[in-house]
Formats: structure tokens, C-alpha cells, sequence
């Protein structure tokens, strides 16, 4: 409002900006990118009695509509009274003066409040003083709750007006007799209770959860000319109290705990707590909310604190949850010199939540409680368990020093059969591994029992997709993934017994190792081996024999040195052959070779003034022994490079036929050659090596006064550059290698879909560069793969679905791969196969059999005041069983698991401290259950 304020206007203040009339304005510094074009409203307006009923049209990508409004006019600013947030388009603004003129607009808000559209037009509304109106003062009442009602009539004539108020329970109205607030003012307040009782006449209004409430008050003359008009309006009831779950304490420390909960609606949250009982402190937190978080702060050290939650809807029905009627407890953390930690209440930790069928399973208990003595190591006893080990084995642990509260031990795991009393807890792969420690005192002087839980990890990971790549002439790269991180190794060798290791010594999930000094075109045999940090094992071959694949060759190579023997290179000054030690000056040497151990380099020992370094004012030579390149044509030199040149010298590359020397490449003297990693390097020779019957090659370093690290050069070939690099040697000489079919797999059970086979990639295609893979069944086991039982070939990816197989027959299948050369014998190409008998079985089934009934063969046992045990007799036809858990005999059952086995844990659900009840049925293949 711009000057002085009209007698008798009414402000609002609220946290944004205001907005002038006409204006498409932003809140400041907010993004204003990417904002969609928002379109004005179209708004209308109706006038009732101290109230504005305002609707406008809905804009596109509208998050809220901001209501503004003044009451000078539509030529001047308005301010914010209220935001609506979409899809609403309707806003009534309440509490005005009666016959006192106010002015409206709209304006839609985007996602991003900084996104905001045009103003609507604007529009004026007079509340009429003398039509009356009726109001509830809430929208949604309980039952047994106050109903207060209001109504505003300014002509009225009388203190006293009546009011039906009725409900779907009963819809013949209560008659409520409402007074007005003062003399004159034309407003009457009055009130009606709630009842869950019959519906009776007798002043109070019964109702039902979900029931409509309406009022209907007659206002008798609306000032205009009408009467007898009936005003009304709507509420609903809400008896049903919140459904309070999942009561617990979160982030405990030593001064602060947060308590959270959940209800089934909004509801506000309250939390009742203190250190007696029952509780005398209250902290809230959040209104109308289903997700409850409390912060208790200012609490003392070692302290247990007592408490229970309280939620209560907007109809003012209140839940309450103080663990039936015990209360919920929680001890505050203490330092005693070794961090925070548990106090009176005990605490059982475990130091690895998994651990293997060959290892240690330790366990740490803290609790002050058994801390006696300040000045001895004292002792605790906890029970140990795992799913194949039921009956406890009692674990002795030592406190780790003198008055420190904190006991620890382990006992050994072993596979087999449990042995009661050998102080070794038996397990298997998949158990759930649990210690218990029996607490004298929780702190409240009541004992109390706490485990912990952790798995065994007994089986070794599943090791897939091994492939060979990046095949040269004398090395190749061996990648693979795992299950779940493991270390890894290739074992590999020029025969099957293989002999040589490359390790990934890593934890991870994919794996790769470089295979060196290899020969061109030769045969080479391999297995992955990974293991994971259990000390699980998993091997991955072709049925116990290894893997196999070629390297490749150089196409059109004359010469080739990767200075791991001398092939009779001329070395001048401080020229050299060996391992590279990472001197001269930074970034020096590289600390490594490319390949293997032995490049050719420049002072690689530390030789003379300079060690590392080409020494100053010198010009020194490297020079190869003779090649025959007279086969030779497009003719390159390709090697790799790791170079240092100070500006004021020079590195080149000469090469000479006959008798003379010719330059093929130089650094740049202006500026030198800094290189800090390996580099691959190409420099056409052609014009002068192609067809020549006697060629040298010289590295050629040159000093005008610097001094630096110099030449380091590795794997040099001469080479025909038109030709790729490495190429597969073809010939036939190589098969692939393949680990055959992985799985068949019946795609439904119950209906004639096929049957899907699944393979891993073929690791190496042998003299190949690729190839594809055919398919072979039979009914019987021991089948040869032929041209009559072959029903695929060419196939190229990693899975085929035999949609021919008749009905409930077993057939067997093996896969093959053919490489893509053709030159041999195989189906697709001529290509050379790998001949696998890797077998798997399946039938295409399109029925299940009924599955029998578990029935009263189902019975439960306690594991270690931790887990629920189910056990129950084979089902006859059941493929699956399913596992379901209600909190009562009735239900509702809620399915909790499938499973396979006669056998199934629920997981630490001693804990939970609610009764549970059980079903288990069988189910066939496809899922449909039995009785």
C-alpha cells in the first residue's frame, strides 16, 4: 500500500517479495534458467459475507499460484496474501471487512519459485455485510471432539441463532443453539461433541469413521431481497487414531538421541521421555507428517533415558506407543578413554560381517558392567552360532587391556558337520553367523540379551566373460569380471602345465593382465584364477583344461627389437641396453620399460659428469645391425618413445642404404621434447628403405651445450605401414577356445516357449579374428555332435532359444564355436572349431504337476535368542516354497521369501519383539501353489 492506510484496511505479511500489478517479476537471485513460459490466469471473483470466494483458470506447468491483493484499486501495487499450491485453482480469502472494497490477481509459479508468469487480471470484490454464512472451525473432527461452529449475520436481529448439524450416522440434525460473541457484532459462536454412540436427540452428534458432517444454518434475510436462504457447510469425521509403527533411536551419543517413528497418516509428533518412569519431559517435532523424527538434546553421559511416542491426527485422534506399557529405553554413550562407547547396557559386535568357512569369526563385547576391576584383564562368555552349527559353542573373551570395558576373541569356522564342544563353529556357504551376549544388568537392573549377526561366505565367486585381447606378436592382455571383489591371476604357459603367473593382486570386480614375451603365432594355454577376500578359490577353464589362443604376427615386418637380447646394435659413448632406472633430469627416464625389462637409451646407469643425462657439447650414435628390407615396401619405422631434449639440443632419427646416412626425423632445437609416459611413435622410411637390400636405423643424439635425459626407445619394428599392425596368422592353425554351453533354461515351464541356451564369449577365436557359434541336441547324454543332430549355425551372440524342441522331451545340447577363416571343416564358414562336449540339459515343458501340501510338517524353532527356524518335510512336485509371516493366526499373511530348500531363517526377528505366525506352501515352477 503506497501513503496512509484506508481506514479499515487489512495487511498481510508473508516471505516473498512483493509484486506489483501487471509485473512478471522474480524473487531475487534466484535461477531464472530454463524456465517454461507460464500464462496468466483468467480470475474471477464472488463476495459473501466477510469473505472473497476467488477461482481462476489452471496455467500449464503451474507448481502454485500466489493470491495478491490491495485495496486501492487496480492502477496500484498488490502484496502477497497467499500461495495455493496446484492443482487447487480456487482460494478463499477470509476475515474482511464487510462493504469495504478489496482488489484481486493471480500469478503462476513454476517448479523453480524464480520462474513466475504474468498476473491475471485484476478483479474487485465488496463482501456483503448482511447475507449470513455458516462455518465449522475444522475441516475434520474425531469422535469425541468439540465441533465449534460460527456464524455471521449481521442482520440477524436477535443473540441467538440455531444451527442443524447433522451426519451420515445421523442424518436427522442435532439443533445447536449459537450466541452472539457481543452485542451487535453479528457474530454467533457455539458447539457441538462428538459421539461414537447411537444416534439419539440428545445434543450430541454421533458419527462414524469416514461420515460427512454438514451444518445448515437459515439465514433468514440476505439483505438483497432473499430469505429463508439456507447457508451450509462440510466437514468429515476421522475416528481412527494413527497406526504408530517402527518405534526406535537413532545417532545415540553421549548428550543427544534422535527417536523416529512412522504412522499409516499425517499426524503430528511428541515424544514422552526422562530418566524416570513413567517419563515426565516432552519434546516435538514435526506436525502432519507419516515420518517422525524427535531430537532429545541436552542429555547426560551413562544415563538411561525411558520414553514413548505420541502421534495425533488433525481430527484430534491421538496414538500413543510406550512398548506396552514398559516403555522404550536407551542408554546414553560414555568416554572412557578410548572414544564413545556403551555403557551399563551391553553392546555384541562382530569385526567383519562376513567371513569364510576357513577363518576367524571375532566377536567384541563392550559393557562397563564387567569392567570389576581397574587393574586386571577380566573375561566375558558369549554363545556363538551358525545355521549348520545350531546349538551354541561357548566363545571366551578377554578384555583388550585393564579398565577399558571392551572384550574381544574369536573362534575358528570350519566346514562339515557340527561337533558340539570342539571350539570350532562349523559352517556352510550362506549361513548366518550369530553371537550372543547375555547382559546381567541393561542398565535399568533388568538382564537383557543382544547378538549380532553376520554371513558366511564359503563358495568361491563366479568368474565370467574371460576374454584375450589386444593380441600383438608378443603379448596379449587376459581381462575377466567377478561376482564380488577378488584378487586374480592367469596361470599360463606354452603347454598345458602351463607355468608362468601374471597377477592382479587388486580387490575388484574386473580384472585384466598383460601376457609377455610371446611369440608370434604360437599357441599359448591359460586358466583365470580368482580368490576372493575369504580365501573362497574359483577357477575358470574349459572342464579342467585350459583355455587356449595364438598371438599374432606383424604383417609385412623385416625387423623388429624389443632389446630384451642383443641383436648387435653399435652403441657409441653413453649409449646403452638395459633397464631403464628412472635417472637424469626431472621428468628423467622412464622408471620402467614399455614391455618386459630392456629398452635401448642414453646413459640408462648414470655414466660420466651427468649421470642420466647425455653430457654436454656431444653428438653420439646408436645404430642397428644390418636389415634386409628388400621384401620391404610403404616402408615405417614404428617404435615406442620417452624423450627428454633440453632446447639447445637435438634427437634424430637417421637411416642409411649403401653408403649413405639419411635424416628422417629431428626434435625442434627451439623448444626441445619434454615426455613423461611412453608415446607411440611412426615415421615413414619408405623413400629410402623400400627394396633396399642392406638398411641400418640410428637414434643420433646431439649436444650444443644442454644437458638432459635423452632418447629411450622400446618394441622397434620396420614394417610395411599400409599393413595393420598385428593380424591373426590364419592358416588354420588355430582353433578357437571355448568353454561351451553354460545353461538351458525352460523360458515357461507352463507354457511352449522353447528352450534358451546361454554361453559365455568364446575368450579367443585362435588364427581367427572372430566367429560365431553352432548349436547341437540329441535325447541322448552321450551324443556326438553331427550334420544330422546340428540344428543352429552362424550364430553371433551369446544365447539361442531352440523354439523346435517337442513338447516334455529332455533333450542335451552342446555349443560350439567356429572361428572365421576358411580353410578347415566347420559348418558355417570352413572354418576351425573348438570341438567342447560341454553338455546341459533341458525340456520345454508346458505343464506343472500340482504341488503337494506342506501342511503340519512345518515347525519352528529359536536360534540363539536371535533367528526363527523353519523347517518342513519335501512337498511332493514342488519346485519352490514360499514363506509367509503374519502378527496374527488370522493374518494377514504377507510373503516374506521363495526358497528351495526345506529350510528358511527369518532373519533376526527375535529382536522385533511382536509375535509371529507362519505358513509355508509349495509352489510348482511357475508359481502357482498348492494347498
Amino acid at each position: 500500500s503506497n501513503g496512509t492506510p484506508h481506514a479499515g484496511a487489512i495487511f498481510a505479511a508473508f516471505d516473498r517479495h512483493d509484486i506489483a500489478c501487471g509485473s512478471a517479476s522474480a524473487p531475487e537471485n534466484q535461477n531464472r534458467s530454463s524456465c517454461p513460459t507460464l500464462a496468466a490466469p483468467v480470475l474471477s471473483v464472488s463476495a459473501v459475507t466477510s469473505a472473497a470466494e476467488l477461482s481462476w483458470t489452471p496455467v500449464a506447468d503451474a507448481a502454485s499460484y500466489l493470491v495478491l491483493r490491495n485495496d486501492w484499486g487496480c492502477g496500484r501495487g498488490q502484496a502477497i496474501v497467499a500461495e495455493v499450491a496446484a492443482p487447487a485453482t480456487s482460494y478463499r480469502d477470509d476475515a474482511l471487512a464487510n462493504d469495504f472494497t478489496v482488489y484481486y490477481r493471480v500469478q503462476a509459479v513454476g517448479a523453480n519459485e524464480a520462474c513466475v508468469g504474468a498476473v491475471s487480471n485484476c478483479v474487485a470484490a465488496t463482501p456483503r455485510r448482511l447475507a449470513g454464512k455458516v462455518q465449522f472451525d475444522k475441516l475434520v473432527y474425531g469422535c469425541s471432539h468439540r465441533v465449534g461452529l460460527r456464524v455471521v449475520d449481521a442482520n440477524a436481529g436477535s443473540p441467538a441463532v440455531t444451527v442443524a448439524v447433522g451426519s451420515d450416522t445421523e442424518p436427522g440434525p442435532e439443533h445447536v443453539t449459537l450466541t452472539e460473541s457481543e452485542p451487535g457484532s453479528g457474530i454467533y459462536l457455539g458447539e457441538i461433541f462428538t459421539t461414537a454412540g447411537p444416534p439419539q436427540p440428545d445434543g450430541l452428534l454421533s458419527v462414524t469413521d469416514g461420515d460427512a458432517i454438514t451444518a445448515e444454518y437459515v439465514d433468514a434475510d440476505d439483505g438483497e431481497g432473499g430469505t429463508n436462504l439456507p447457508r451450509q457447510d462440510a466437514a468429515r469425521a476421522d475416528c481412527v487414531a494413527p497406526v504408530i509403527s517402527g518405534v526406535l533411536e537413532q545417532n545415540v551419543t553421549d548428550t543427544q538421541a534422535t527417536i523416529v517413528w512412522t504412522t499409516d497418516e499425517a499426524s503430528d509428533s511428541v515424544v514422552v521421555w526422562g530418566e524416570s518412569v513413567p517419563p515426565d519431559r516432552t519434546s516435538l517435532g514435526d506436525r502432519q507428517t507419516t515420518s517422525h523424527t524427535v531430537v532429545l538434546a541436552g542429555l547426560q553421559p551413562c544415563t538411561v533415558y525411558s520414553y514413548e511416542v505420541q502421534s495425533t491426527d488433525a481430527a484430534g485422534n491421538t496414538a500413543a506407543d510406550n512398548n506396552g506399557g514398559v516403555y522404550y529405553t536407551f542408554e546414553t554413550l560414555g568416554n572412557f578413554g578410548n572414544g564413545l562407547q556403551n555403557c551399563h547396557r551391553g553392546l555384541v559386535k562382530l569385526e567383519r560381517a562376513v567371513v569364510g568357512c576357513s577363518d576367524t569369526f571375532d566377536v567384541r563385547v563392550i559393557d562397563i558392567d564387567l569392567n570389576a576391576s581397574s587393574t586386571e584383564v577380566e573375561s566375558v562368555t558369549v554363545r556363538v552360532t551358525s545355521s549348520t552349527e545350531t546349538q551354541p559353542e561357548l566363545l571366551t573373551l578377554s578384555e583388550t587391556g585393564p579398565n577399558t570395558s571392551q572384550f574381544i576373541g574369536s573362534i575358528p569356522t570350519a566346514a562339515g558337520a557340527p561337533q558340539a564342544g570342539d571350539g570350532i563353529l562349523q559352517a556352510a556357504d550362506g549361513d548366518i553367523l550369530t553371537a550372543t551376549y547375555d547382559d546381567a544388568d541393561d542398565g535399568t537392573g533388568r538382564a537383557a540379551t543382544t547378538f549380532a549377526s553376520g554371513d558366511a561366505d564359503c563358495g568361491g565367486p563366479l568368474i565370467r566373460n574371460v576374454r584375450v585381447t589386444d593380441i600383438t606378436e608378443e603379448s596379449a592382455v587376459v581381462s575377466w569380471t567377478t561376482s564380488e571383489p577378488t584378487t586374480g591371476r592367469v596361470e599360463w604357459g606354452t603347454t598345458p602345465t602351463l607355468g608362468n603367473v601374471a597377477a592382479d593382486p587388486a580387490l575388484g570386480t574386473s580384472h585384466s593382465v598383460t601376457l609377455a614375451f610371446l611369440s608370434a603365432c604360437d599357441r599359448f594355454f591359460f586358466r583365470v584364477v580368482a580368490e576372493d577376500d575369504h580365501g573362497n578359490q574359483a577357477v575358470a577353464d574349459v572342464s579342467g583344461a585350459p583355455f587356449e589362443f595364438n598371438a599374432h604376427e606383424v604383417p609385412g615386418a623385416v625387423f623388429r627389437d624389443n632389446f630384451e637380447s642383443a641383436l648387435g646394435w653399435e652403441l657409441q659413448g653413453e649409449w646403452e641396453i638395459g633397464s631403464p632406472r628412472g635417472l637424469g633430469s626431472s621428468p628423467g627416464d622412464p622408471p620402467q620399460a614399455f614391455r618386459g625389462s630392456g629398452v635401448l637409451g642414453h646413459d640408462l646407469s648414470g655414466l660420466g659428469a651427468n649421470p642420466g643425462n647425455y653430457e654436454p657439447n656431444t653428438e653420439e650414435w646408436a645404430i642397428s645391425p644390418q636389415i634386409d628390407a628388400s621384401a620391404l615396401a610403404n616402408g615405417v619405422l614404428r617404435f615406442r618413445r620417452w624423450l627428454n631434449v633440453a632446447f639447445n639440443s637435438r634427437a634424430l632419427i637417421m637411416v642409411k642404404t649403401r653408403n649413405r646416412w639419411e635424416q628422417v626425423w629431428a626434435s625442434d632445437p627451439t623448444f626441445g621434447v619434454t615426455e613423461s609416459s611412453w608415446s607411440d611413435q611412426t615415421v615413414d622410411i619408405s623413400q629410402f628403405a623400400d627394396g633396399a637390400r642392406t638398411l641400418w636405423i640410428a637414434f643420433r643424439q646431439v649436444s650444443t651445450g644442454g644437458t638432459d635425459a635423452g632418447w629411450n626407445v622400446d618394441r622397434l619394428i620396420v614394417k610395411d605401414g599400409s599393413l595393420p599392425d598385428f593380424a591373426p596368422c590364419g592358416a588354420c592353425a588355430g582353433a578357437p577356445t571355448f568353454a561351451g554351453v553354460r545353461e538351458a533354461v525352460d523360458l515357461d515351464p507352463c507354457a511352449d516357449t522353447g528352450v534358451e541356451l546361454r554361453w559365455d564369449p568364446a575368450p579367443a577365436w585362435g588364427t581367427g579374428s572372430s566367429g560365431t557359434y553352432s548349436v547341437y541336441r540329441d535325447t541322448a547324454a552321450d551324443f556326438v555332435p553331427s550334420s544330422a543332430n546340428r540344428i543352429a549355425t552362424g550364430v553371433t551372440g551369446t544365447s539361442y532359444t531352440d523354439t523346435t524342441a517337442a513338447n516334455d522331451t529332455l533333450y542335451y545340447y552342446i555349443v560350439q564355436a567356429e572361428n572365421d577363416e576358411t580353410c578347415s571343416g566347420g559348418p558355417n564358414n570352413g572354418g576351425v572349431t573348438d570341438g567342447n562336449l560341454v553338455r546341459a540339459a533341458a525340456e520345454d515343458a508346458t505343464s506343472q504337476p500340482a504341488p503337494g501340501v506342506v501342511g503340519a510338517t512345518l515347525r519352528v524353532s529359536q536360534i540363539n535368542d536371535a533367528h526363527v527356524r523353519l523347517r518342513w518335510d519335501p512337498a511332493p512336485d514342488a519346485a519352490v516354497y514360499h514363506v509367509y509371516r503374519a502378527e496374527s493366526p488370522q493374518g494377514p499373511f504377507a510373503r516374506i521369501a521363495t526358497v528351495t530348500e526345506t529350510l528358511f531363517e527369518d532373519r533376526d526377528e527375535l529382536a522385533s519383539g511382536v509375535s509371529r505366525y507362519y505358513n509355508v506352501v509349495a509352489a510348482d515352477a511357475c508359481g502357482n501353489e498348492g494347498p
